[in-house]
């Protein structure tokens, strides 16, 4: 085996291995149903981030020549991360959270660049090989053009937009518990901006393709592997492990009785399911149990995650609030923000989900 097998070798094991770690934390993130629908959104931006991966290995091993139909067949994938990530931190512990109409705007770069590339996946083999080929030897001579660099880092510089963008409704929505979500931000936009920046400065140098791709396929690995670490990692966010691995819980009958007995007392004796930030992490520290045993009780015990029973309980304080007559002084919006709910829409969703009504109609129906 010659230099340059051991090296596609190498590589070739690298990236394969970190792709298949990525599929891993996509499976995992499905599975957490705590996330409700904030898990798809991030498991798309997971994906594109992980097929961007693959194709920085087939060109750094030069498997694409040998697989020409595979030439940027996830591409326009690319342009959804950004927007699916941004989407991500806007749902992420809301369970009332929907997709309106005009959210779909943010599909816009994905559905031109969808249109732009189907043509060339219909292109003939000798076509494709033409490409790869242009894409190898051909280097730039003189300055570069700026729609060639435009069309080399538009995806980019749409993540980095996205990434700000997120990181800043992070600040304002959430200051007290978004310690994740804030490492999410930051590092999508030290990647992105990071790529671009060698990206620009390779496209402009005229230096090798592989080069390129070695460089950029190291950047978004480590990416890939500290998003899933944090994912993975932290369970209080990820409570991931639900179900078969619980059979090897060191928790016993009498343990998961007691934890179920504080988690009663805790929503009974305290009113911190009032706070809007509220997170399992909190209820773990006042009750002092780690986080994931209270999601083992929840799960197995009162068939229920943790928004779920804080917002049950929240319910049921705003049908308290409107019983006593809180609807003469306060809107229905203040009742809803009184118990917890960071917008209307969030609170009446949740309520007409516990009680089949509007409050409105709660109202009209109370004696």
């Amino acid at each position: 085996m010659n230099s340059v097998e051991s090296f596609s070798f190498v590589i070739t094991f690298l990236l394969g291995g970190i792709i298949l770690i990525g599929c891993f934390v996509i499976l995992i993130v499905l599975k957490s149903t705590s996330l409700y629908r904030s898990r798809f959104f991030l498991a798309i931006a997971l994906l594109g981030l992980l097929q961007h991966l693959f194709t920085y290995l087939l060109f750094t091993t030069q498997l694409i020549k040998q697989w020409p139909n595979l030439l940027g067949i996830g591409y326009p994938l690319l342009f959804l991360v950004g927007p699916c990530f941004y989407f991500f931190v806007r749902s992420y512990g809301d369970i009332s959270h929907t997709f309106k109409k005009i959210d779909w705007l943010h599909t816009l770069p994905f559905a031109v660049m969808l249109v732009l590339f189907l043509p060339r996946y219909f292109h003939s083999i000798e076509q494709k090989q033409e490409i790869i080929s242009y894409y190898y030897e051909i280097l730039p001579n003189g300055p570069v053009a700026f729609s060639d660099w435009l069309q080399a880092s538009l995806h980019l510089i749409l993540l980095l937009i996205y990434s700000i963008v997120a990181f800043v409704f992070i600040q304002k929505r959430d200051k007290k518990n978004s310690i994740l979500l804030k490492r999410f931000s930051v590092l999508l936009i030290v990647l992105s901006f990071a790529e671009i920046v060698v990206q620009t400065g390779f496209l402009f140098a005229g230096a090798s393709a592989i080069t390129t791709e070695i460089i950029l396929a190291g950047l978004m690995s480590i990416t890939i592997l500290l998003l899933g670490y944090w994912i993975v990692d932290i369970k209080q966010v990820l409570p991931v492990l639900e179900g078969k691995k619980y059979k090897t819980s060191p928790l016993s009958e009498d343990q998961s009785e007691h934890i179920q007995k504080q988690i009663h007392d805790f929503f009974k004796e305290d009113t911190k399911y009032l706070d809007p930030d509220l997170k399992i992490a909190d209820m773990a520290n006042s009750i002092n149990v780690p986080s994931h045993h209270i999601s083992q009780v929840l799960n197995e015990k009162m068939n229920s995650s943790f928004y779920e029973l804080v917002n049950q309980h929240r319910i049921c304080k705003a049908k308290e609030m409107l019983r006593s007559g809180a609807i003469e002084r306060l809107s229905v919006q203040a009742i809803g923000q009184e118990c917890g709910f960071s917008s209307k829409t969030s609170f009446y969703r949740a309520f007409k989900k516990y009680t089949s009504m509007t409050p409105i109609a709660y109202v009209k129906k109370i004696p």
